[in-house]
């Protein structure tokens, strides 16, 4: 079992997380729409967000080693988010890369 893998099953094991919780509990206020988290919501939340940023990475991870890279980039991101339907909702957000070159041609014409 890896350091991190350790890590979050110790984590879950006693109910803590890995992200603070007072920024969780300060994303969560700027939604007008709720007006109090109770502390098992906000743990919930915790979790539920560090599961979802596992899996990205993992998934972003996997591209990189396609290309024979073991750090993860920003294009590995990208890559994932086009070629996996779970992350459509971050097509905005993780647009794919654009070479400058490319860029430029596409301007001039």
């Amino acid at each position: 079992m890896a350091a991190s893998e350790a890590n979050t099953v110790a984590a879950a094991a006693t109910g803590t997380s890995n992200l603070p919780a007072a920024r969780v509990r300060r994303i969560i206020k700027e939604d007008k729409d709720i007006f109090a988290c109770g502390s098992e919501s906000l743990f919930l939340i915790s979790r539920a967000t560090e599961y979802f940023i596992d899996s990205l990475v993992r998934e972003s991870y996997e591209f990189s080693r396609l290309d024979k890279r073991k750090t993860v980039q920003y294009k590995d991101m990208a890559k994932a988010v086009q070629s996996i339907e779970q992350y459509d909702f971050l097509a905005d957000i993780i647009p794919p890369t654009v070479s400058v070159r490319k860029l430029a041609t596409t301007e001039t014409q």
